[in-house]
């Protein structure tokens, strides 16, 4: 139950990419999910994606790891790093250098040495003024670095003690070891939260011919009150290429240490530093030390989908180890995309990071498979006897962390205040009538004015709220009812829903309008908006070992009531499946557009190549016209077909494999009345390429529609995916929607 703080698309646990449980910000509660603050864009996820580099599984771990499963569970064991084991830092006081190898890949071997720290480079550097917390500045160096077969001219330097080469990736995530695999290439003595801003430290830069030094000297790790234990350290780059990590005395609580050509290149190395290796490592070599074990959800999601492929939306992750999700904490969620807006959060996509080429959403780490009772609606723990939470409401809640807590009416004296949210602002607040919404809040009853405790306390945690629902996508913005919030309230905002507790205090109506006015309209809307989510319920064991018949009993109980569950908890207007399947992937998933009377295309790809003719039956509405079936035959991935709608409005379209192995695929189609409902928009440029779109108010693809380009004799089609492609040589250029005149774009 946890939000990355200040997301950032480039991950970057993932995500940003990026995130074990462990993390040193989160305010200690019984939900771990925090409101993520990232901005992000198109531009961002698409270089995002770039830099992930697909592997195999035997490429990855050439030593066996155990990936298996049972009926729909998936078994991971715990190789493969994905586990952070508790243990202190030790290499205080000595140097840790890498060295390039004499190989034909680029490579690095580690030596460990007793040395002290420059302090020449400590006293006369460069003080890197206006670092902020979670922050980066860039560097030039004063020669030509090698890294990783690659030259670098200049660097950025984090205040979390690491510095990136090509960009620089500052996020308020878990410092992990799938953050570091997956994101940009990067150096990292004490990859830890660590805070320059408080008094009496800072990080500064020595240059000279031969190398450069940077040095964080007795720089706190964060606190949310107070300041942490100091930390000094320093990086040093050699011209020659050598690597050296020089350290004081080190007492910082978590973090890695070690070196990473970032983007997922080859296999991670976990190694102890303390051990000599004549191993030259061409990829991610690292150590990790914490004081709690904790799951890395990022490398859980790397390795599931080593064996598995991408056709989820969630990863539902229990384990069998005793490992807490994070300390305090049951649950967390982790969003890894987000394509909505209108519901508080920026768009953003970090799946790359996660070994997610395009589908996966959030991943959820529910803690300890022992922590919840066998009975799927018996109260979990203490938080259950207060709030009345069980194992089906706590997966929903953190389920739907995707799309809540976050939008918020604003406060006209504090424009920075969400008064409707509670804890870590992803959380309905304890004094806003949320309507016993499994995110929290309560519903509260208004006993009339005039009553020290005008309000009362009356149910909680009972599914998703309508404004929940309008939230989720699930709900027309006129179908959800006016309620409202306790302003001035004698109870904390953060505190946990309950029944039967007084509140006083002033009623503040709000209306969906409201909030819409604050946080804009969801889009897309429910016309065309997902309702079809699919889960992989995955269990993490001890190394080599399978989970007991009672363990795998348990969670398959969780499983298949889930189901049943979210689709109660949603008004029956969403469903889930939690089935193991392999991919199908449509380009008009989860929704595209098309109008009446026009053809749109549509493309079908699997993962693999089937080994004979798969059918798939293309179930729609009679206002669609498609063919009955679709084949894509032995030997390929693809196929492609064309639907025609005759009709203006939302239709549903079904793809059902005859091969029971692999997913069905809901698809929204969104009809138009004529092109003049459509939007050209640019979409991306770079030298010598523009890129157009065509689109709607929902962000829709609209494909195989006319666009007439001045200069271009006849016009040129949309793409699969609603793209014009132009090359372009800077010139004033102007197009629009063949036939809409108000369609006209001019580019410059």
């Amino acid at each position: 139950m946890r939000r990355d703080v200040r997301r950032v698309c480039s991950i970057l646990s993932a995500w940003l990419v990026l995130i074990p449980g462990m993390q040193a910000r989160t305010v200690a509660s019984n939900c771990g999910t925090e409101r993520g603050r990232g901005v992000t864009d198109v531009a961002v996820s698409r270089a995002a994606a770039r830099m992930r580099a697909r592997m195999t599984a035997a490429a990855r771990h050439p030593n066996a790891v155990l990936s298996a499963d049972v009926g729909d569970l998936a078994v991971l064991d715990d190789a493969g790093g994905i586990i952070a084991r508790s243990k202190q830092f030790a290499l205080s006081n000595r140097a840790l250098t890498f060295t390039p190898a004499d190989a034909e890949v680029p490579a690095y071997q580690y030596s460990l040495s007793q040395a002290a720290l420059d302090e020449l480079a400590l006293a006369e550097g460069e003080v890197l003024s206006g670092l902020g917390d979670d922050d980066a500045r860039q560097v030039q160096l004063p020669f030509s670095f090698p890294y990783y077969g690659r030259q670098w001219n200049s660097a950025w330097i984090h205040s979390d003690g690491n510095l990136t080469f090509g960009a620089p990736e500052a996020a308020s995530a878990t410092r992990s070891l799938g953050r570091m695999a997956a994101g940009p290439p990067r150096v990292a003595p004490l990859f830890s939260d660590l805070d320059p801003t408080r008094p009496d430290c800072d990080v500064r830069v020595w240059k000279s011919g031969d190398r450069v030094v940077v040095s964080w000297r007795q720089v706190p790790e964060y606190q949310d009150y107070g300041a942490g234990a100091r930390q000094t350290l320093q990086l040093v780059l050699w011209a020659d290429g050598r690597i050296e990590f020089r350290y004081a005395a080190i007492s910082a609580s978590a973090g890695v240490v070690g070196i990473s050509p970032g983007g997922l290149l080859g296999t991670a190395e976990v190694v102890s530093f303390l051990d000599a290796s004549t191993r030259a490592y061409p990829s991610t070599v690292a150590d990790t030390f914490g004081t709690t074990d904790g799951i890395d959800m990022v490398r859980v999601a790397q390795r599931f989908y080593e064996t598995h492929e991408d056709a989820y939306d969630y990863l539902v992750v229990f384990n069998t180890l005793g490992i807490v999700a994070q300390p305090g904490a049951l649950a967390y969620e982790s969003t890894v995309r987000n394509y909505r807006s209108g519901i508080g959060d920026p768009i953003f996509d970090t799946g790359a990071s996660y070994g997610s080429e395009y589908r996966l959403q959030a991943v959820l780490n529910m803690g300890p498979l022992r922590q919840y009772p066998k009975d799927p609606f018996a109260r979990v723990g203490s938080r259950g006897q207060v709030t009345g939470d069980n194992t089906m409401t706590l997966i929903g809640h953190e389920t739907g962390h995707l799309f809540l807590a976050l939008a918020s009416i604003r406060d006209p004296l504090n424009p920075d205040a969400r008064p409707m949210l509670g804890t870590q602002l992803a959380h309905w607040s304890f004094n806003f009538n949320s309507e016993a919404s499994l995110l929290e809040g309560n519903r509260i009853q208004d006993n009339g004015p005039g009553l020290v405790n005008r309000f009362l306390t009356v149910a909680t945690v009972e599914g998703y709220s309508a404004l929940d629902q309008y939230l989720m996508g699930f709900r027309n913005p006129l179908e959800v009812p006016p309620t409202f919030l306790v302003k001035n309230s004698n109870r904390a905002a953060a505190s946990f829903p309950q029944v039967g507790i007084p509140i006083s205090g002033a009623r503040q109506d709000i209306v969906v309008d409201d909030v819409i006015a604050a946080e804009g309209r969801r889009i897309p809307d429910e016309t065309v908006s997902q309702r079809l989510f699919r889960f992989a319920f995955i269990v993490i064991t001890p190394t080599g070992t399978m989970p007991s018949a009672d363990e795998a009993a348990q969670l398959e109980t969780y499983r298949s009531e889930f189901e049943r569950y979210f689709h109660k908890a949603a008004g029956e207007r969403a469903w889930a499946d939690a089935t193991l399947r392999k991919m199908v992937r449509a380009s008009a998933w989860p929704a595209g557009g098309s109008v009446v009377g026009d053809e749109a295309q549509v493309r079908v790809r699997l993962a693999q190549s089937a080994a004979e003719d798969m059918q798939m039956a293309v179930v729609r509405q009679e206002s669609v016209q498609a063919p009955d079936a679709i084949t894509i035959p032995a030997g390929a991935t693809l196929a492609e077909f064309t639907l025609r709608p005759a009709a203006t409005g939302t239709s549903d379209l079904f793809l059902i494999p005859s091969d029971s192995r692999y997913e069905t695929v809901h698809i929204r189609l969104e009809a138009k009345s004529s092109r003049s409902d459509l939007t050209l928009e640019e979409y991306y440029r770079e030298e010598g390429l523009l890129v157009l779109r065509v689109t709607d108010g929902n962000r829709l693809n609209y494909s195989n529609q006319p666009v007439v380009v001045e200069g271009v004799e006849g016009a040129v089609r949309t793409d699969i995916n609603g793209l014009v492609w132009l090359a372009w040589d800077g010139t004033p250029l102007v197009a629009g929607l063949e036939g809409v005149p108000g369609s006209r774009l001019v580019i410059r």
